[in-house]
């Protein structure tokens, strides 16, 4: 086996890696690529890592990036992450071609599932522009398969195996873990030098080598919202197999494939896609856009997108297609304001979105005593415009008309009681039927208003009743 030479990989832990010295020591040691940490699932990113990947591009070392993965052979989810990641790595300028690795460590689930989740993220990654790599440790390999991740994206493997814990200077070869024919590179220390940092050796020039692959093909599907009853989404598609396909389309289908919808599309300019892909042809006339009628049937499903080139002006016969995935089981929420009145009335005010609450016309907001678990009373409610919605959540349906305002005739024996809002989306006069739910998070029933003896409230009552309470003050009781 050839040494190219050692790579290390740094993260948040290594924040003395944005400092060149850094990188000069290491190179002077045999070091000739480093691998930033950029993401880990749908919500972190090293803060650290455009100083990193500066740091390693100044001292002439070779650049990659790894994202740590959470989505536990969930297909949908590893779609995502990946997309963060991909979104993150070109934000803090780790070059086109260069790897980018999923680092797959979760010892959970199932070995066809995670085999295919781990496909489908490395699918995004190479139609991105970089270099799909898997890592894993060899005690997984029980949990994946990589022959057949290697042959459905073309990755190669960095594999992870320690034969001891003490500071090395370089690897065993002996105890090299020969798992398959397509590995790049083996981490075979946590301690390197003594340091506590992880080293690799890198068998074919992976992690080390200066040249970038010249990309061909990819795509992005960079929106999916709503317009009032539209389902609206665009993206990017080039592929140097599009020659001779003039026809274009974006067609959506259930995850099972079942077609839902099409539509012939325009390409559109695309100055971006040719700027940061110079080597794909079309690039710059690559957009996709289209505007579908939302329906129940695409309801509460994680629908596949397809943008196409074909011969066939039907969208069929011979043709090359990008593929994403849109997930329209989104809901969001939230209660704005609560307040009681001195009418004996529980006001709450807020909005609820849902994805699932096409076909339910029907809205209402339900007080439910969490303590008890039974309804207290239901509420039927209008939508009330909400344009900050709209401009926050336009992923999800509905959002413009989310708002909703109730009151609830409430007294003290509801006080300190734990209480529930539940907004509601039916497609049922009375809220039964077919119906979608938000359950807001309980809390304790307010107190009534109470005068502090200083101001003065005035207000207009057909009756008023009195009675003094043990600790002097007064109870009114107006109607």
């Amino acid at each position: 086996m050839t040494n190219y030479g050692y790579t290390l990989d740094v993260a948040a832990f290594q924040p003395q890696a944005v400092y060149y010295d850094f990188w000069s020591k290491w190179k002077a040691r045999g070091v000739k690529g480093g691998i930033v940490k950029l993401t880990e699932s749908i919500w972190y990113v090293n803060e650290y890592a455009a100083g990193q990947i500066a740091a390693i591009k100044h001292e002439g070392l070779a650049v990659s990036g790894y994202h740590f993965s959470r989505f536990r052979g969930n297909s949908y989810q590893a779609v995502q992450e990946a997309n963060f990641a991909i979104a993150r790595a070109r934000q803090v300028g780790l070059p086109q071609g260069a790897p980018l690795i999923l680092d797959y460590e979760e010892k959970l689930g199932y070995r066809a599932s995670n085999t295919q989740a781990a496909i489908a993220f490395l699918k995004c990654v190479k139609a991105a522009g970089y270099r799909p790599v898997f890592y894993s440790y060899s005690g997984m390999a029980n949990l994946w398969d990589f022959e057949a991740i290697h042959a459905a994206t073309g990755a190669v493997m960095w594999i992870a195996a320690y034969p001891t814990l003490a500071g090395v200077t370089s690897p065993a070869m002996g105890y090299f873990p020969g798992i398959s024919n397509f590995i790049c590179a083996w981490q075979f220390t946590d301690n390197f030098y003594g340091e506590h940092i992880d080293g690799s050796i890198d068998l074919t020039g992976v992690f080390t080598g200066m040249t970038q692959q010249k990309i061909t093909s990819g795509g992005h599907l960079d929106d999916c919202h709503f317009e009032d009853n539209k389902l609206v989404v665009g993206g990017w598609f080039a592929s140097d197999k599009a020659n001779g396909k003039s026809n274009h389309y974006i067609i959506i289908t259930d995850d099972q494939g079942h077609e839902l919808a099409r539509q012939s599309v325009a390409l559109s300019p695309r100055p971006d896609v040719a700027k940061a892909f110079p080597d794909i042809p079309g690039a710059g006339q690559s957009g996709f856009a289209a505007k579908f009628d939302y329906t129940a049937a695409m309801a509460g499903k994680k629908l596949r997108v397809y943008f196409r080139y074909t011969d066939d002006p039907a969208g069929n016969g011979n043709a090359v297609d990008y593929t994403s995935l849109a997930d329209l089981s989104k809901s969001a929420a939230y209660l704005d304001s609560m307040s009681v009145s001195f009418g004996k009335q529980l006001h709450v005010a807020g909005w609820f979105a849902s994805d699932l609450s096409i076909g339910k016309q029907h809205r209402f907001v339900i007080l439910f005593d969490a303590a008890a678990n039974r309804e207290l009373q239901r509420v039927k409610v209008d939508s009330a415009a909400r344009p900050d919605v709209a401009k926050a959540q336009s992923a999800i349906y509905g959002s413009g008309q989310s708002g909703f305002n109730a009151a609830f005739d409430y007294d003290a024996s509801l006080v300190g009681h734990k209480l529930q809002i539940i907004a509601r989306y039916s497609d049922e006069e009375h809220g039964e039927g077919k119906y979608v739910d938000y359950w807001f998070d309980p809390f304790q029933g307010p107190s009534m208003p109470v005068l502090d003896g200083k101001m003065e409230q005035t207000f207009v009552a057909h009756d008023i009743s009195l009675s003094r309470q043990q600790d002097g003050t007064l109870l009114v009781n107006a109607k």
